[in-house]
Parts: structure tokens; C-alpha cells; sequence
């Protein structure tokens, strides 16, 4: 399998990072996961101004990500080399070696590498079973928290948590116990044909497809609510789903046990976005 590492198309097995890359020893860095369509990113605009707002984030010049079409053109190179027709495409960037201690090189040299793998879609099923996490809560205030870091040990272990409850995933909460989000996507519910999303101040990562998503419904006339809501009043809802950039909408069936709606007889709302989202992701439409 080839990866692109700093500007070069290697072997997998023959990509070497150095010992004092600060992404490994510090999780100095963030990363962008993509689905690729016969080497076509779906959002890759949006993708690239994600990647843009998380290095000024943390300190670092958008100049240092290589351009939209350039990016655009690796992923091509890389899905057609490896053979895949639709691929997940992976960019980590890292703030590169630097010398010991917490503060960054004045002028750091980033590491940057770009990953294919193959894409592979949710199992068919009447639908996701949730439990609420009891270890990780999501922080406003937290850097890490709000864009998608090297360092991921929450997000894993909240999913550990679901692993060992027998549920699919993990409902993560903010620090005043209003619902955020799960370990991988975000949150919506769908109440008296209104949709519900929890605020993008909670401390969530604001996924591409949750601005799609958000941004059909209001052009549809579909009425979108923010109020804080707990992992109770979520199981009063007609109707509650999962979307990220990779799996699109995925239909809740089930909250620490208690059923959620009828995830077998989905809200005409929930089938019109997800007719949307989906013709997006597979068509490579950039937006």
C-alpha cells in the first residue's frame, strides 16, 4: 500500500517518521479524514478550510498545507496506485521535530502524510444502539476537544466504554450534562418534524456533514433547534441519527437501553437528507 509522505510516494512498510517527530511524543498535530469516490474527495474545499482553521488554531501558517489541487491530486495518485474505487483518505499533519519540552521550534518544519484504506459502508441493521459514556465529558474550553487532534484518548476511550456495554458507540456528554456527541459523529434528533442538533458551543467537533446537513433542512423549511438537551429527553424523540463525512446519517435505534423512535419507519426529514448526503458523498460533488 503507498502512502505520501512530505512530498513523496512510498511504501507503507518504508515511511519512517523521526524519533522526535512531536506529533508521536506530544500529539502536536491534527488530521482530516476524507471519502473518496473514484479518487474524488466529496467537500474537499471544506475539508482544506477545516485543515486551514485547525492550524491557526494551534498556532501554525496555513502556508505549510499544501494546496487544494495538489491535495486533490495525491489522493487521485494514491486511490488509483492502491486500486481503490472508493477509499478512506486520511491527512496527519504534525508540527514536525522540535527540541524537548512543551514550546514548539520558532520555525517548525510539519510532518505531513496522506493514507488511503479501503472504504467500507456501515452494516445494513434497524440501527445504532447507544450508550451514555461516564468517563469522558466534552469541554468547551479545550483545544484538543474542538478539532481533530493526534491525540484522540478520549474519543477511544468512551468507545471502549461502548465495546464493553455490548453498544455500537458511545453518547458523550459536555461538562454541564447536556448531550455533544458520539466518539466519531454528530448528534440529531428529530421531534413534531423539527429537527435538533445540540450547539456548537458544547465543546463538539462541528463535522462537515452536520453543516450540510443543517444548511438543507433550513433550505427545505425545516425548522433547526440548539436548546441543551439531556440523554433523557433524547429518548422522547420521533427520531435520532449519527452523520459524519465518512458513514453519513445513521439512524439511532436504541439510548442506554431505552428504544429511540422507529428507526425501521425513518422521518421523511431523516430519508430526504440522507438521499442528499449520500448523493454528495458518492458523487464526489465538491462544496
Amino acid at each position: 500500500m503507498q502512502v505520501w509522505l512530505n512530498g513523496t510516494y512510498l511504501n507503507a512498510q518504508d515511511a519512517v517518521i523521526p524519533a522526535t517527530d512531536r506529533g508521536f511524543l506530544l500529539g502536536d498535530g491534527f488530521f482530516e479524514t476524507m471519502r473518496a469516490h473514484r479518487g474524488t474527495v466529496a467537500w474537499l474545499h471544506a475539508h482544506m478550510e477545516r485543515l486551514a482553521a485547525h492550524a491557526a488554531v494551534i498556532g501554525l501558517s496555513s502556508q505549510v498545507l499544501p494546496s487544494g489541487d495538489y491535495i486533490a491530486e495525491i489522493i487521485a495518485t494514491l486511490c488509483q496506485g492502491n486500486g481503490l474505487q472508493s477509499a478512506v483518505v486520511r491527512l496527519s499533519l504534525s508540527r514536525g521535530s522540535g527540541q524537548r519540552g512543551l514550546l514548539p521550534p520558532e520555525n517548525p518544519t510539519p510532518t505531513i502524510m496522506v493514507t488511503t484504506a479501503p472504504f467500507t459502508p456501515a452494516p445494513s441493521s434497524d440501527g445504532l444502539t447507544l450508550i451514555t459514556a461516564q468517563k469522558i465529558r466534552r469541554n468547551p474550553w479545550s483545544v484538543a476537544g474542538t478539532i481533530k487532534s493526534l491525540n484522540y484518548l478520549d474519543n477511544i476511550v468512551a468507545k471502549q466504554e461502548a465495546q464493553q456495554a455490548g453498544a455500537d458507540d458511545a453518547l458523550i456528554m459536555s461538562v454541564d450534562g447536556s448531550v455533544a456527541e458520539t466518539t466519531i459523529a454528530n448528534l440529531f434528533g428529530i421531534k413534531d418534524g423539527a429537527l435538533w442538533t445540540p450547539d456548537g458551543t458544547t465543546g463538539i467537533l462541528c463535522g462537515l456533514a452536520r453543516s450540510f446537513v443543517i444548511n438543507c433542512a433550513k433550505a427545505n423549511g425545516f425548522e433547526t433547534r440548539f436548546d441543551p438537551r439531556t440523554p433523557l429527553e433524547l429518548t422522547e424523540m420521533d427520531m435520532l441519527f449519527t452523520a459524519n463525512a465518512l458513514q453519513g446519517m445513521r439512524p439511532v435505534m436504541a439510548l442506554d437501553g431505552a428504544p429511540i423512535g422507529n428507526a425501521k419507519q425513518p422521518q421523511d426529514i431523516f430519508t430526504m437528507l440522507t438521499r442528499m448526503v449520500e448523493g454528495n458523498l458518492c458523487n464526489g460533488i465538491r462544496v
